[in-house]
């Protein structure tokens, strides 16, 4: 059972209470923001497992199985997801509130074009700083456009050691107004593209198709593992939702 989403969901609560840095947050919502009591989604996950093929070679399997995720109980900014799947069954806590990566102080920083859909998008910019003279920090750059049905075009994450760069995120908007089905009906989505950078030439590349009808507000994603530039064949993961209970 992949349990991708378990550290955002596990992020301790957060305000923030700078005011550029909270108007840079205007629109941010947690995935599960706005879902009550009952609201589940049913995943449809493919994984690669290792085998050996009949000539004794190690070979990859697409290994398929449904995982379904349930609001239990909901409380304020707190709640209770059960998670169902591959033949387990776990219950976990989660918050309502920014991510780690919202903390600090804001400063505007002016504009930036970015292309969303084949169309440049002119944006502004906002960082916002925390512990950055100290010997661990990080920086938050936050792109926004009013032009684009989503709360931002581009937001970075660095996390620093003495002042230099260590570790990296980021999320882009690509695409808006794109259109997927589940079951019978037809969803729009904004296509985001996420990338993690980690110390030792690791990096992570999700491409997720976002609906905020959906809860967990993902319909889909692809995800990719690469260690020094070269592919990890068994770290593809694929997802998309089969079926959903929306309950607000």
């Amino acid at each position: 059972m992949n349990h991708g989403w378990m550290l955002l969901l596990l992020a301790p609560i957060l305000l923030q209470d700078d005011p550029i840095a909270a108007e840079a947050l205007q629109g941010y919502k947690h995935p599960w923001a706005d879902f009550g009591d009952t609201s589940t989604v049913t995943m449809r996950e493919t994984t690669k497992r290792p085998d050996i093929d009949a000539a004794g070679n190690l070979v990859y399997k697409d290994v398929t199985n449904e995982v379904t995720w349930t609001v239990v109980q909901s409380a304020g900014e707190k709640a209770t997801f059960k998670i169902q799947g591959g033949g387990q069954e776990s219950l976990i806590p989660y918050f309502l509130t920014l991510p780690n990566w919202a903390r600090g102080k804001g400063e505007k920083k002016g504009s930036e074009e970015l292309m969303v859909g084949g169309v440049k998008r002119t944006c502004q910019v906002t960082t916002i700083s925390l512990d950055v003279d100290k010997d661990a920090g990080q920086v938050t750059t936050i792109s926004k456009s009013s032009d684009v049905p989503y709360w931002a075009v581009r937001w970075r994450v660095e996390t620093l050691l003495k002042g230099r760069p260590n570790t990296s995120e980021e999320e882009r908007l690509i695409d808006v107004g794109q259109k997927l089905k589940v079951g019978d009906r037809e969803l729009s989505c904004v296509v985001v593209e996420a990338t993690v950078e980690s110390v030792g030439g690791a990096r992570t590349v999700r491409k997720e198709w976002r609906c905020d009808e959906v809860p967990g507000r993902v319909l889909r994603r692809e995800s990719r593992q690469y260690l020094n530039g070269k592919e990890q064949a068994s770290a593809s993961i694929q997802m998309e939702v089969v079926r959903f209970r929306a309950k607000r």
